[in-house]
């Protein structure tokens, strides 16, 4: 069987509103998760960002009603096109890369606690919100090449779909690192 078969025959493990509920259960968990790493680091003093509110924006309530108004319309979109490669790269693409989020804001959450064990750092650093931007688009561009790369030796749309919608995260990023450089510069 080719390659290309085996890639558009891709299939999820479970029913289509198994995808869609599973999704809005890790969203909530990301949420509180993304939540608890905030209220840690700010606890920690060994390392601090100069504008920490520029990092929390994806975390108000107009935004995570904007998140879900896209996953919404991506589910509804797909399932009514009723072609099942595409649900699979886009709805099981979206489930991907909220589960490498949320392994991302766990290392972040892990982090900040270790920050904290007597010992662990001495002195500070104060970053740069461009340099936190910074960081923020290489791991979650490091997420996108992993899913990449094991959707095309899996041969699997729903990673492939992972690696386009953290890419595309990623480059929203890089557009507010941008504007966060221009602020430095002027």
């Amino acid at each position: 069987m080719g390659y290309l078969v085996l890639l558009l025959r891709s299939e999820l493990p479970f029913a289509s509103w198994i995808v869609i509920a599973a999704w809005l259960l890790l969203f909530i968990a990301n949420h509180l998760l993304a939540r608890a790493t905030r209220t840690m680091s700010a606890r920690q003093a060994h390392v601090t960002v100069v504008n920490h509110d520029a990092l929390r924006r994806a975390s108000q309530p107009r935004f995570l009603f904007g998140q879900v108004l896209f996953a919404g319309v991506v589910f509804a979109l797909t399932l009514y096109s009723g072609d099942r490669p595409v649900f699979v790269f886009l709805g099981g693409g979206m489930l991907v890369g909220l589960i490498c989020t949320l392994g991302l804001n766990l290392q972040a959450l892990l982090s900040a606690q270790a920050m904290m064990l007597p010992g662990a750092a001495e002195g500070s650093l104060q970053l740069s919100t461009a340099s936190a931007f910074r960081q923020l688009v290489h791991r979650l561009t490091g997420s996108a090449f992993v899913c990449a790369m094991l959707g095309v030796l899996l041969a699997h749309l729903a990673l492939l779909g992972g690696a386009l919608l953290l890419g595309s995260t990623a480059l929203g990023y890089r557009r507010r690192l941008d504007t966060a450089n221009r602020a430095i510069e002027a």
